[in-house]
């Protein structure tokens, strides 16, 4: 065994100084089962590492691998239970990746021995599916091996588990490598054409230059001007009214500070609607709604001062809610003045 560990020890080293990827494993075995025994074993855990190479060309990963098995005891008239041996696979793996991200299938193929006499080494091997989030792998895997006195494949007493592994790599995946370092080859390819065109183009055309500066500068400020004009689509203002009250309990401040001068430059139609909920006469919401729509365009005109922007107000009552009128703050928040600039 300590000739074991020492030449997986030489092979940890040896692969990923050759950039293979290493994966320290853990793993839960809620049912193990003898074969030739009617009674099963107590549930078990597991501790590993592998050592994975990628092929380059197909999403197919190999390698090989160690687990440590919990000790197998349990089930009274259970005759491999009485062994109480710790089990050592070692084994060779292959796993195929289905689909960009879905799952990968998994196999393994090995020799299993144990820390007691009674126990004699014999064929591990197992099968299963797993999934990879970044670094983190969570696997599901049926595992049979010779647990005792026979090493021949479908012969003697065996044991059958069900497991549940999850895994850390470390290092990175060859294939994303390979496929990151044609990606900066490709850009880097790209950039110089494109220095090298735009060098021509300079030494031959500096007057198409300095348009196409000139064309961009007024782009970059038509962009701007669009997004300084987002702000006042449909803005909230004012919210939080009480019950037939013309003074709101949440004002936008920075709306008020930053329209005079979003806006100096602008001509067009700004809108203030106010709205309700459902509390109360439709006619008394349309009534108090307009009552506040007016006093909020009122103020609203006083800041622009903009003859250029035309400021109508509508009270809208009960309509466009925003959530239902189930509890107060729902009722207050669609108690509330929005206002929409539209530019000439």
């Amino acid at each position: 065994m300590k000739k074991i560990s020492i030449l997986l020890a030489a092979l940890v080293i040896t692969g990923v100084s050759y950039g293979a990827q290493l994966e320290l494993k853990g793993g839960f075995e809620p049912w193990r089962e003898g074969n030739n025994s009617s009674s099963s074993f107590d549930q078990g855990g597991s501790l590993g590492a592998e050592l994975l190479f990628n092929a380059e060309n197909s999403p197919f990963d190999y390698g090989i691998g160690m687990e440590w098995k919990s000790e197998f005891s349990g089930g009274e008239n259970n005759v491999l239970a009485e062994t109480k041996s710790n089990a050592f696979p070692v084994y060779l793996t292959g796993k195929y990746g289905i689909g960009a991200d879905l799952f990968y299938l998994v196999g393994r193929a090995g020799w299993a021995m144990y820390d007691t006499s009674e126990s004699i080494d014999g064929f591990y091997g197992a099968v299963g599916v797993g999934k990879q989030f970044g670094h983190i792998t969570v696997e599901a895997l049926y595992e049979s091996m010779d647990l005792s006195g026979s090493s021949h494949m479908y012969s003697g007493d065996r044991a059958n588990l069900a497991s549940i592994k999850f895994g850390y790599k470390f290092g990175e995946n060859k294939r994303d490598v390979i496929s990151r370092e044609k990606e900066e080859a490709l850009k880097a390819e790209y950039e110089k054409q494109q220095a090298e065109e735009t060098a021509k183009i300079a030494a031959e055309n500096k007057t198409k230059e300095e348009a196409a500066a000139l064309e961009t500068e007024n782009i970059a400020k038509e962009n701007e001007r669009t997004e300084i004009l987002k702000k006042y689509n449909n803005v909230i203002v004012a919210d939080g009214y009480s019950m037939d009250k013309n003074k709101p309990m949440n004002v936008n401040q920075e709306f008020l500070e930053n329209i005079a001068s979003d806006l100096s430059e602008e001509s067009g139609t700004l809108t203030v609607r106010a709205y309700t909920d459902n509390t109360g006469s439709e006619a008394a919401n349309l009534r108090i709604s307009k009552k506040r729509a007016d006093k909020a365009a009122e103020a609203i005109r006083e800041g622009i001062n903009n003859e250029n922007i035309e400021v109508i107000s509508e009270g809208l009552g009960e309509t466009n809610f925003l959530t239902d009128n189930s509890t107060l703050n729902k009722r207050k928040t669609n108690r509330r003045i929005e206002v929409n600039f539209i530019a000439k």
